[in-house]
């Protein structure tokens, strides 16, 4: 595995981390907020703390590969099982999203 980049794991480190902490901690404060309005902003609080855990995952994979200097196949593999866990969540949390806001859209539309 000595064709991969390091300056790729370099920037899905820092970004993986940064995206994740970011996003875990104002989808926290989106929580705090909707306490004192309304409870919508809870669901959309907790999903952007499950996907911001998973970015830092990401992120923490991606540091523990360059440091160990191990660019096996597991390490890779890890780091490829955190990101797909990712995109899986993000994809259904999409679905999810369409299917609610559709026949939102069509019942404003037919007013």
């Amino acid at each position: 595995m000595e064709y991969l980049e390091r300056n790729n794991l370099k920037r899905i480190a820092k970004w993986g981390k940064l995206v994740g902490v970011t996003s875990i901690i104002f989808s926290s404060l989106s929580i705090i907020v909707s306490f004192f309005g309304s409870l919508g902003g809870i669901i959309g609080g907790v999903t952007g703390i499950i996907t911001g855990y998973l970015f830092y995952q990401t992120g923490v994979e991606a540091s523990n590969i360059i440091s160990s200097d191990d660019l096996t196949a597991g390490n890779v593999n890890e780091l490829l099982n955190k990101y797909g866990n990712l995109l899986l969540i993000m994809g259904i949390l999409t679905i999810i999203s369409l299917v609610l806001i559709i026949p939102s859209i069509i019942i404003l539309l037919s007013m």
